[in-house]
């Protein structure tokens, strides 16, 4: 039995979703359902859901000293 569910989200987000789906050759109800069969599979998300910390600021300081190291760890390796 076929059932109607709604939710919002993002205007911008359904709009490239819709796009990307019809250059799939699918509608947008089709991806959900994609993903919902897939996450009953899975009994949860189906893919990894993490909490992304900002990358480090990285000072060129410090890249060179690595650069640096690796450089001298190579040479030291094409010597032996």
């Amino acid at each position: 039995m076929d059932t109607d569910m709604t939710f919002r989200m993002d205007s911008d987000v359904k709009a490239e979703m819709a796009a990307i789906c019809a250059k799939l050759g699918m509608t947008t109800s089709t991806a959900f359902n994609i993903f919902a069969n897939a996450f009953v599979r899975a009994k949860g998300m189906p893919f990894a859901v993490t909490i992304q910390e900002p990358d480090a600021f990285v000072s060129k300081e410090a890249i060179l000293a690595d650069t640096d190291k690796l450089l001298a760890d190579f040479t030291s390796d094409y010597k032996k």
